[in-house]
């Protein structure tokens, strides 16, 4: 019975203290930073964190040059496999030391790689489930091509792992390669008699065995995939030829580890090869990858000191880029002069900018402008097109709509719009459509089906930002790129132009000038960008066309003590920057400036200033919309049959209320701050409802206010990202066919061709 009981505990013990249940432990008491990367991967598969920004379908149906096919997986398996090699260098050089056994063992890396895969194969696991369950239902693809993706999957994540594999059997040795005994020299010390040995040798080795005694037990241990065993004891090793044991392991993973930093720089100096545009899920593994890599590549250095390290590193070049104005990495608007600063202070925007002689001559200017419109649209109706800011769903779903009403009203739609304002993807889409519209007015040989139109607009742009973030954006940005007289550094912001480029195969080489004498002379509509400053929270007004009018001040003579100022003519501010020179990419990329995934676009002021995403301020373009109304608001009512404004939207108006009682303790602790933001653009609704209500007041014209939705029931909401998915284009073209938007299409033919009644 005792020795039955023996077993029992015996086979227990064995259990309990199998190496990778107590890796697993050790992980979850020490390995925090790892355990956070892990976590976060875990929540983007799953669409626990990141599904409204689409990140989720970054990893489980990976874009490789347009395509979704066997070789977009394998290489997201080939980044996945080389974070899980990370994660067990990381590991090993942090936990080796307490597992002494290792050292005894053949390759003790790779075996310590075997027993450190409970958590790389649970995430594996979940993702392959992911990617079945996503393929099958959002992609509709069959089993058998699931099948084969997921296969790829599984041989790309291999692949770096046996390259890894090469090169630690090569150069990682245990404790008889750097000993130069063999096994049975240190079994036979194992089994000398204690009782012959003398007083003071007993008293060595315990000493010995205590200074060999491992912090966590392990019993068993797996030595491959198939095959268990029990861990040797160390205590009649010396405890300092088993440290030299680890020491050149670590020693070997730190080459291993600055190896594939190396690499990573090296793949930024190339990352414009259209070979090297992979997958945005590929680029997160790597950014993680690089992350873990460095810190791990510190600690086989520094070891306890260093979290200590670097932190005082960080506050260093903190204190250095402050004091010395270094490390400071600035994203251009390319064409714009940087070497002369504008004055951005207080009282030049206050009294220098506002000038009353200037806006005398743009508003005239403007009048003008009207003027031509009137020549080509007889006491019709002016139409005034605000397109909200989302990403790629926001671009395709506005080329969707102008494409769709040109088609019905035989392009009158777009021929009477006046002016067209909004933010980031919206603003993208209706640039693209404009100047689809203006090639084909100067070049009669130019055409372009809307299916081919509606590709373009929806092809990815996020590979080439992922990537150039992975690699070296962040850390060195050395190549330079050359507009004219000027030179600019590259970086994500540079990519994003190019890819547009690319894709569209529109605004080669434009210029903001190149729209001057089309918009003047109504050819195309107007187009006014209203990127936010970070630094104040103002607004610059970008045209091709003098705009002092559209500035705001609460004092024309500057007679106030304190006049605010809003809004800023770009054009008017940066006279001496050779304003109208700047790229329409980089005005278009201004105004969709999405926090992190593009950088903030710098400015050359004095002092320097910063703009992002027009969204912030304004998702709609109302505000700027409904200036431009007020400013020739005579003009309009005396020449027009009325005005139509039309917001493009790219979700309903009306939202649920969330019970503020509901949720977890967490998240109840955080909803002061995530309400804000999430509750920014339901603000920007009530503001103009607000200011809709009020235009009756001054114009005593006919008003029409129409609305197109993309359709996003609460189930099914299509992300907020530069990258969509096959049945995300699926549902954007078939929300053209919702009740709503089939009421204002009907609205918007009739208000066209001036019937009556509207719907």
């Amino acid at each position: 019975m005792k020795n039955k009981k023996t077993k029992i505990k015996t086979v227990l013990n064995r259990i309990i203290y199998f190496f990778p249940f107590q890796l697993l432990l050790l992980h979850f008491k020490r390995n925090h930073l790892l355990l956070i990367f892990w976590m976060l991967l875990f929540f983007y598969v799953t669409g626990v964190m990141g599904s409204a920004y689409g990140v989720s379908s970054l990893f489980l149906a990976p874009e490789y040059n347009g395509e979704i096919n066997f070789y977009s997986f394998a290489i997201l398996g080939f980044a996945m496999g080389g974070f899980i090699m990370a994660f067990h260098i990381y590991s090993y050089i942090m936990f080796s030391s307490e597992f002494l056994f290792l050292a005894t063992l053949t390759r003790p890396f790779l075996k310590f790689c075997i027993n450190n895969m409970l958590i790389p194969i649970a995430f594996v696991i979940t993702l392959l489930v992911e990617v079945y369950m996503f393929l099958s239902s959002e992609q509709l693809l069959f089993d058998y091509q699931i099948v084969i993706d997921i296969i790829a999957i599984i041989i790309g994540a291999l692949s770096f792992y046996l390259l890894s594999v090469l090169y630690f059997i090569g150069f990682n040795k245990n404790v008889f390669a750097i000993s130069g005994k063999t096994q049975d020299y240190f079994d036979k010390i194992l089994l000398i008699d204690e009782d012959q040995e003398s007083y003071f040798v007993k008293k060595q080795n315990i000493s010995e065995k205590l200074k060999n005694k491992s912090k966590w037990r392990v019993e068993s241990y797996m030595s491959n995939l198939f095959k268990f065993k029990l861990a040797r004891k160390t205590s009649h090793y010396k405890r300092e030829l088993l440290d030299k044991v680890f020491s050149q392991n670590h020693i070997n993973a730190s080459v291993f580890e600055i190896v594939i930093i190396l690499t990573f720089i090296v793949l930024g100096i190339f990352r414009e090869l259209p070979i090297l545009n992979i997958p945005a899920g590929a680029s997160i593994f790597l950014l993680f990858t690089f992350f873990v890599l460095v810190f791990s590549a510190f600690y086989s250095w520094f070891r306890a000191w260093t979290i200590t390290i670097l932190i005082a590193l960080i506050l260093s070049f903190n204190y250095i880029s402050i004091k010395y104005n270094v490390f400071k990495f600035h994203n251009y608007a390319y064409g714009l002069d940087y070497s002369k600063k504008a004055d951005y202070s207080y009282k030049k925007l206050s009294c220098g900018i506002k000038n009353a002689k200037k806006e005398d001559i743009s508003f005239k200017h403007g009048l003008k402008m009207l003027e031509n419109w009137k020549s080509q649209n007889q006491k019709s109706k002016m139409i005034f097109l605000n397109v909200s800011g989302g990403g790629l769903r926001s671009s395709l779903w506005t080329v969707n709509i102008l494409n769709y009403l040109d088609s019905i009203t035989e392009n009158k739609f777009f021929k009477q719009t006046q002016l067209i304002t909004g933010a980031s993807g919206g603003m993208v889409g209706a640039a693209y459509y404009r100047d689809v519209i203006l090639r084909k007015q100067q070049d009669s040989t130019f055409t372009i089906s809307s299916m081919q139109m509606k590709e373009n607009i929806s092809k990815d742009l996020l590979n080439q930002l992922a990537f150039s973030i992975a690699t070296t954006d962040m850390l060195v940005r050395f190549q330079k790129y050359y507009d004219g007289n000027y030179s600019y550094t590259k970086d994500r912001g540079w990519f994003f132009e190019k890819t547009l480029v690319n894709n569209l195969d529109a605004f080669h080489d434009a210029r903001l000038i190149d729209y001057y004498q089309p918009e003047f002379t109504s050819e195309i509509p107007m187009m006014i960008f209203s990127p936010g400053v970070v630094n104040d929270g103002r607004r610059i007004l970008i045209s091709s066309q003098p705009i002092s009018y559209m500035i705001h001040n609460d004092s024309n003579v500057c007679s106030s003590k304190y006049p605010s100022v809003e809004d800023i003519e770009f054009n008017e501010l940066f006279s001496a920057n050779d304003s109208y020179n700047i790229k329409m990419t980089s005005v278009l990329r201004m105004n969709a400036t999405f926090p992190y995934i593009l950088p903030m676009v710098s400015l050359p002021t004095n002092p320097p200033i910063e703009v992002m995403d027009a969204g912030m301020r304004d998702n709609f373009g109302l505000k700027t919309s409904i200036n431009f109304i007020k400013n020739f608001n005579s003009w309009i009512e005396n020449n027009t049959s009325g005005i139509v404004i039309i917001q493009i939207r790219d979700k309903q108006k009306f939202f649920e209320i969330n019970n503020p009682n509901s949720g977890t303790l967490v998240s109840r602790l955080f909803s002061p701050l995530s309400n804000v933001y999430g509750n920014l653009f339901k603000v920007h609704d009530y503001q103009n409802d607000e200011i809709l209500s009020s235009v009756t007041d001054w114009y005593k014209g006919e008003v029409n206010v129409v609305t197109f939705y993309m359709d996003q029931s609460n189930n099914e909401k299509i992300s907020m990202s530069w990258h969509l998915t096959n049945k995300d284009k699926r549902r954007i073209h078939q929300s053209i066919n919702s009740d709503d938007n089939k009421l204002a299409i009907d609205k918007i033919y009739k208000l066209i061709n001036n019937e009556k009644k509207y719907p």
